[in-house]
């Protein structure tokens, strides 16, 4: 029987919609075999560890993880831009890793109100005290700031005013015309995106973190943390992160591995074969430098979940992922270490 595993979800702690036992009680009933909590720079508290060790012995196993921002591989300097990677199996109390969520917080404050301040000269009412209620004052990222523009009426106008901009801009020029046509495909959820949240939207007000680790730095993270670093959805980074950096990038063991499961939401767009394709290729990297392959929905809501466990065609091909990193585990550091580790940082027991 094919297993299900997401080790890629999100909760409150960072962008998600549902807390930590929300979110594993609905893995449980959609039969999904591991679920990994992976919140963006973030890790669970004393409290919510409490909660989780409540729940050992149940169906659906859970694994303590974190998806840290962090800068291009040094190499690539003078360039800049976000990549993310994975942790698996962390500790959640590590001193290094609670201070960099610590670190990172901030800096995505400080984020919001730079993103805030282009909103409002676009005409935009929105404050980031609405970003923040959004948010639940823990963690604010992308999403919260779109919760918290949709929660005015007056904010459509503005949104749709852009949108035909684009769109006539999209006549002239095949570069934002693909952009567009993209946007339509994905639907109303990718609007604020590509209009104005991203690096190359339409009209941004896109602003970088103001600190973040570089991959090596973010890795020794991970590391230090007693886990292990996966590279997420590459297909975010392609343009960044080339197919032979990233080659070199686990010749060299610089990351413990890939994911190869991802991009849920590109099925169904003219980006679908591109995707497939990267992934089988991703796969063979993997394969060749005998690393770690990982993935999961991603999820930020029940829909995502539920969307993602239904479709086996895309999430039957994590079964074995959990498997697989153990014995990774094992072959680094002496099986008395690993069980230890996955005993104390999961309930794969």
């Amino acid at each position: 029987m094919i297993t299900i595993e997401s080790l890629h979800t999100h909760t409150t702690l960072s962008d998600g919609k549902m807390t930590h036992r929300e979110l594993f009680d609905l893995a449980e009933s959609l039969n999904v075999s591991v679920l990994a909590f992976t919140d963006h720079d973030a890790v669970p508290s004393p409290e919510i560890m409490r909660e989780l060790e409540g729940l050992r012995g149940r169906a659906t196993k859970w694994i303590i993880g974190t998806e840290i921002t962090c800068d291009l591989p040094r190499e690539l300097k003078p360039n800049s831009g976000t990549i993310h990677l994975i942790g698996l199996f962390i500790d959640p109390q590590n001193e290094a890793l609670v201070k960099h969520c610590a670190d990172a917080q901030m800096s995505r404050v400080k984020r919001m109100d730079e993103i805030v301040e282009g909103l409002q000269n676009l005409g935009f009412i929105i404050t980031a005290e609405d970003c923040l209620a959004a948010s639940g004052g823990e963690s604010v990222g992308r999403p919260h700031i779109v919760e918290a523009l949709k929660r005015r009426t007056e904010n459509n106008a503005v949104l749709e005013k852009i949108r035909l901009e684009m769109k006539a801009a999209a006549e002239r020029d095949p570069g934002i015309r693909e952009r567009y046509d993209h946007m339509i495909q994905k639907g109303e959820r990718q609007y604020p995106y590509t209009l104005l949240l991203s690096p190359d939207s339409f009209h941004s007000v896109y602003a970088e973190h103001d600190y973040l680790p570089d991959l090596d730095q973010a890795v020794a993270l991970v590391r230090g943390a007693g886990g292990v670093a996966v590279l997420a959805h590459y297909y975010t980074i392609r343009p960044k992160l080339s197919l032979d950096v990233l080659e070199k990038l686990l010749a060299e063991k610089r990351i413990d591995g890939i994911e190869v499961v991802y991009g849920m939401g590109e099925y169904g767009t003219d980006r679908e074969d591109t995707i497939k394709e990267e992934r089988a290729a991703l796969r063979e990297l993997a394969k060749k430098h005998s690393a770690i392959i990982a993935g999961g929905s991603d999820a930020h809501t029940k829909e995502d979940l539920a969307f993602y466990a239904t479709n086996e065609w895309f999430s039957g091909e994590t079964d074995g992922f959990t498997a697989n990193i153990l014995t990774h585990i094992k072959s680094e550091v002496s099986v008395q270490d690993a069980n230890l580790l996955i005993r104390k940082f999961s309930s794969l027991n």
